[in-house]
C-alpha cells in the first residue's frame, strides 16, 4: 500500500483491510499509485508471500 497515494485515501484502504480476513499489509511510500508496474514491487510482493508460507511456482 502506498501509504501518500494521490488517488486513494490511506484511511479507507487500512479500515477495508482490517474487515477482510488473512491480510498483510506492506506499507511504503518508495513507489507512486501504480507502483505495481515497478519490478522491485513485484519481487517484493512475492519476497512476502514466500515469508508467509505460500508457495510460488514457476510458470
Amino acid at each position: 500500500m502506498i501509504y501518500d497515494d494521490m488517488y486513494v485515501d490511506a484511511g479507507l484502504r487500512l479500515d477495508t483491510a482490517s474487515r477482510v480476513g488473512n491480510v498483510r499489509i506492506w506499507v511504503t511510500n518508495e513507489y507512486e499509485h501504480d507502483g505495481i508496474g515497478d519490478e522491485r514491487v513485484f519481487d517484493r510482493l512475492t519476497e512476502l508471500v514466500q515469508y508467509a508460507g505460500g508457495g510460488i511456482t514457476g510458470a
